[in-house]
């Protein structure tokens, strides 16, 4: 039988799969249901608003982005909590550990370190949260909070230090953003300055689209862009980060399957969080994902999570390493192939021929190695094989 736990900061949580700070996290009640669904920890949307206009607008605020008709990403402009912190002290936080997860409590960072730390004292004093985690990232605020710190090294290790200082028992993941160039500096500045955890990452700043009939934006601000496709920049964060710091990963951004949560685990975090994915598919997405993850570690044999954290990263390397490699050039199987044309389409390097007969062939000599035609393929006809001299 395999042990699902894992344990971030010294608190042990039944399961590595969480929920993320967003609309399901906008009550203690819609929080209590991801705990029943089988969370492992749920996060309140960011509690401690600096100021009422730093509120989520109510005119339409959410856009799907779709390639081919399907839904691959999202828009939100969603800001932080709605209910002010007494609210959240006095019986939601309560409420939400109803559910059996355990409470990782997300703080908005305000601009001045000092009044985030009077929040962080306020909530460890209710005595509810297992952990802190510090929004210095949010995409949406266009001055003062949010990535306005967390962009800056020195900024975020500030607010962290501030926090620690006021709760120095009471674990603390700052939540980092990915609109940065270097997400793994901040999150070393973070980790020196006493952070316990890191959770990587907030949303994409993105721009969801234009309606090209009246040239207006489909929302006219700058937000925060999750889902699908952003899992792979989200894998890209949490495996640099892992690489630089001792301290654990909470991996978020495009999760919804075990299988993504497994391939964000294996990039070196040691939990991750849902969250468009419950918002498109509801709290039953929570189950399948636990589920999922004890037997795909049945099946492999890890009797723990710890067995797999960071499998990937002993493979990584760098381009310039595999431009070393042995080259390889594609290889076309007749049985297979359905003369469809796309590898002739992709091939920017003529390396692919038709003959009399129609039949599609490649021209190793020709072939540089990169290996679009065997992605597209939808037969599965082409091969790379290596090229010997």
């Amino acid at each position: 039988m395999v042990d699902l736990s894992v344990e971030i900061a010294g608190v042990r949580f039944r399961n590595p799969i969480w929920t993320a700070s967003m609309t399901f996290g906008w009550s203690g009640e819609a929080l209590r249901r991801a705990g029943e669904a089988g969370a492992g920890a749920v996060v309140p949307k960011s509690i401690g608003s600096p100021k009422e206009t730093f509120q989520h607008p109510r005119c339409g605020r959410m856009k799907l982005f779709r390639h081919s008709g399907v839904p691959i990403g999202m828009q939100n402009n969603e800001i932080f909590s709605t209910l002010p912190l007494d609210e959240w002290l006095d019986t939601e936080l309560s409420l939400a550990a109803k559910g059996g997860a355990k409470l990782a409590v997300s703080i908005v960072a305000n601009e001045e370190p000092e009044r985030t730390a009077k929040i962080a004292r306020q909530i460890a004093d209710a005595g509810l949260a297992d952990i802190l985690e510090l929004n210095i990232s949010c995409p949406m605020p266009a001055r003062g909070v949010g990535m306005n710190i967390g962009k800056h090294p020195n900024l975020a290790a500030d607010q962290v230090c501030a926090v620690k200082a006021a709760c120095p028992d009471l674990p603390l993941m700052p939540k980092l953003t990915p609109n940065v160039s270097d997400v793994a500096e901040v999150a070393c500045a973070c980790a020196e300055a006493g952070a316990d955890a890191i959770a990587a990452a907030n949303s994409v700043q993105a721009l969801v689209g234009i309606d090209i009939e009246t040239g207006k934006p489909l929302l006219p601000a700058y937000g925060g862009y999750s889902g699908p496709a952003v899992r792979p920049i989200m894998l890209r964060c949490v495996a640099q980060i892992a690489q630089a710091i001792d301290i654990p990963v909470c991996g978020i951004g495009g999760i919804g399957s075990w299988e993504h949560a497994v391939e964000m685990m294996m990039a070196g975090a040691s939990a991750v969080q849902l969250g468009t994915a419950v918002l498109w598919h509801g709290y039953e997405v929570i189950t399948r994902t636990v589920r999922g993850l004890e037997q795909f570690m049945e099946r492999k044999g890890f009797r723990r999570p710890s067995e797999f954290i960071g499998m990937a990263l002993g493979s990584m390397t760098t381009t310039e390493e595999m431009a070393t490699r042995p080259p390889v050039a594609a290889f076309i199987s007749q049985d297979k192939c359905i003369a469809c044309g796309r590898c002739l389409t992709v091939c920017g390097y003529d390396a692919i021929s038709v003959d009399g007969s129609g039949e599609y062939r490649a021209i190793p000599s020709a072939c540089d190695g990169c290996g679009l035609c065997a992605e597209v393929c939808p037969a599965g006809a082409i091969q790379l094989n290596q090229i010997y001299s």
